[in-house]
């Protein structure tokens, strides 16, 4: 088995967002590949989502369902967010109702494996069992037993200072999935998976460094909730 270099290593965070969209708010162009959210079909502007607040980033990826076009009923990449528009750089196929915006109530859910913030260089994980203490007078024989009890785990990851667009103060007490990437892959195959840890956290703290002679840096600490699981994938995420 062939030993990998950390340069392959990231941490993704996955926000889950999701955001249904309300009947004739959703425009969809095969021209220039956007997804808008516009009143030109009937909806009143309280009923729009505006991409760019509610979260959605470059490189998200997002499932859409509940579309009436059928064919952008699947998963795109987010390549710009401009406040109610998102380009994407897969095929779009152009709405036909009321204004040309679609007729379903179009469902957006943020798909795997989440996005990475840019400038994580070390992650590490401590996963560990407890153990109760089963010894007894008719079985020590001069040495204690034990039984394997439930596990735990937790997590750090070193990241770069932001200046622009640096969202980690919004994940303080935030319960989300997390992804932990040994080997990560763009497009994941048979002949060459990726290969990560992946489980619920709580991002229990922030902290940060700020030296004169280098670049500042933050921490952030997860707490493990559930399972932690080690996955290999061999799939593409965009299906």
């Amino acid at each position: 088995m062939a030993v990998i270099s950390g340069v392959n290593g990231a941490v993704y965070w996955n926000e889950g967002l999701t955001n249904t969209a309300a009947v004739n708010s959703i425009l969809f162009s095969s021209g220039d590949k956007t997804i808008t959210s516009s009143t030109v079909g009937g909806a009143s502007s309280g009923d729009l989502i505006i991409f760019e607040t509610v979260g959605y980033k470059k490189d998200m990826l997002i499932t859409l369902s509940g579309a009436g076009t059928t064919e952008n009923n699947r998963t795109f990449t987010i390549s710009t967010v401009s406040s109610g528009v998102i380009t994407v750089t897969e095929a779009v196929t152009s709405s036909t109702g009321t204004g040309n915006t679609d007729t379903g109530a179009v469902l957006f859910l943020e798909a795997e494996p989440g996005y990475e913030e840019a400038g994580f260089h070390n992650w590490n994980i401590d996963y560990k069992i407890d153990l109760f203490d089963t010894t007894a007078f008719d079985t020590s024989s001069g040495g204690r037993s034990y039984i394997s009890s439930i596990t735990s785990w937790t997590a750090k990851a070193d990241k770069y200072f932001l200046s622009t667009g640096n969202a980690v103060a919004d994940w303080l007490g935030d319960t989300v999935k997390a992804r932990f990437f040994l080997n990560y892959v763009a497009t994941p195959s048979t002949g060459s998976p990726t290969q990560y840890y992946e489980g619920d956290t709580i991002v229990t703290g922030i902290g940060q460094g700020t030296p004169v002679d280098t670049l500042i840096t933050q921490s952030i600490n997860f707490q493990g909730v559930g399972v932690l699981a080690l996955t290999t994938r061999t799939t593409a995420w965009n299906i």
